[in-house]
């Protein structure tokens, strides 16, 4: 192992949030999901060198303030120490202390991504810092080690979501670009409730078992599968009712909320195409499709009366036919 000097003195990286699309808990198990990214979030991250008596001790939250890496003695205890410890370890760069500044405008806790952005974020920065090469696939490696240890069984997606560079389909640990014709909106509503990650994975797992489990998974898979081809051929409207119908899938499996029935059910009222809880359920955030800017702002306005604390409009856009 090395003690690394790098010539510069500041590194510099940056990741953005995602929506899981459709997919969520199923994908554990092996079904596929879609992500999209959400690049008007953001984490970024200033990587320096620190000595041991200089530098913050470690943060344990995810979403913003200072971790440090590295050095003598060194034992990891957070998602984004774990996997920058893991980048250092791949660049056989272990005596060198490091630490990581990040900045997030991703809404902690919400099914948004938080931990693998900022992981991304600072596995990048650090990879700036020591002038290392960095493949995309190898910061995803990188970032599911930190997401194991954040949320325990975790399927990829995240990770594979906050270094991708367009919409994705995930299955089996690997991601591989979608196809998508003409236009929509997507609106992403936070509940303000913080979701319950591992809660809800614990409470999803122990229903799909059995042939009751099998069964809602063939289910999930076809919906996804249905969401891929009509993202391909631009039918939003059928995007739309496949998102609707894995809203009660999830619903059925247990890791909605009533916040988040009222508000799908709002925004359904309201003329959305489609909405579902996105995430790890249990509260977070949850999707709202438009076809048109008027029908956003209309189904926004609902959300908020029913509820929600923040609604952010983004295009989802490919291209045209």
């Amino acid at each position: 192992m090395t003690v690394a000097s790098p010539r510069r003195d500041v590194g510099h990286g940056s990741a953005h949030a995602k929506v899981i699309l459709i997919g969520e808990h199923t994908v554990v198990h092996g079904s596929p999901a879609i992500a999209l990214p959400i690049r008007a979030l953001t984490v970024q991250a200033r990587a320096t060198l620190a000595s041991d008596s200089a530098a913050a001790p470690p943060d344990p939250g995810i979403g913003a303030g200072v971790i440090r890496v590295g050095g003598p003695g060194f034992r990891p205890r957070t998602g984004p120490e774990f996997a920058v410890d893991a980048a250092l370890r791949h660049w056989k760069i272990t005596d060198t202390p490091i630490a990581v500044h990040t900045e997030t405008r991703i809404p902690v806790a919400r099914g948004l991504g938080s931990s693998a952005a900022t992981t991304a974020a600072a596995v990048r920065a650090t990879a700036d810092l020591l002038e290392q090469s960095l493949s995309d696939a190898d910061l995803a490696a990188f970032v599911q080690v930190g997401e194991q240890h954040s949320h325990g069984r975790a399927s990829g997606v995240d990770a594979a979501a906050a270094v991708s560079h367009g919409p994705i389909r995930f299955r089996a640990g690997v991601p591989t670009p979608l196809p998508i014709t003409g236009r929509a909106l997507l609106l992403v509503a936070d509940t303000g409730v913080s979701a319950g990650t591992r809660r809800a994975v614990g409470i999803a797992t122990a229903r799909l078992t059995g042939q009751r489990g099998l069964e809602m998974l063939r289910a999930a898979e076809g919906l996804t599968e249905d969401a891929a081809d009509q993202l391909a051929q631009g039918d939003w409207p059928g995007v739309g009712r496949s998102l609707t119908r894995f809203h009660e899938l999830l619903a059925d499996l247990g890791v909605s909320s009533d916040i988040l029935d009222r508000a799908v059910g709002a925004a359904l009222d309201a003329g959305a195409l489609g909405a579902k809880l996105t995430g790890g359920g249990l509260g977070g955030c949850l999707l709202a499709l438009a076809d048109h800017p008027d029908a956003a702002a209309r189904i926004s306005e609902r959300l908020y009366d029913s509820g929600v604390h923040q609604v952010w409009t983004l295009p989802i856009e490919g291209e045209l036919k």
